[in-house]
């Protein structure tokens, strides 16, 4: 049995378009099981097969124009393994979270 690593996302940003493009990326890599939007942006969860997964991420960022409003935070975490990360893009720049 392979172990899953669940990751609680918060998306935020004034384009429409890049907002689109991250949840539907998400919806089609993975398995997207909560959303909830708000007034100031998106919160929701994914599962991944692997940890976080920043590589993929770097690249979707990368792909989107340059939009100084995005603000994307990932927290990923394994509790078989206890494994717990954490990353936040903003200012078109990935950050590591120290939890």
């Amino acid at each position: 049995m392979r172990n899953y690593c669940f990751n609680r996302f918060t998306l935020r940003t004034d384009n429409i378009e890049a907002r689109r493009k991250i949840l539907r990326w998400l919806a089609l890599n993975y398995r997207l099981y909560e959303y909830i939007p708000s007034k100031d942006g998106v919160r929701g969860r994914f599962i991944a097969r692997k940890p976080f997964p920043l590589a993929a991420f770097r690249h979707l960022t990368r792909t989107i124009p340059n939009d100084a409003t995005l603000f994307l935070r990932i927290v990923s975490t394994d509790l078989y393994t206890l494994y717990l990360e954490g990353y936040v893009y903003s200012h078109g720049e990935w950050h590591a979270l120290r939890l």
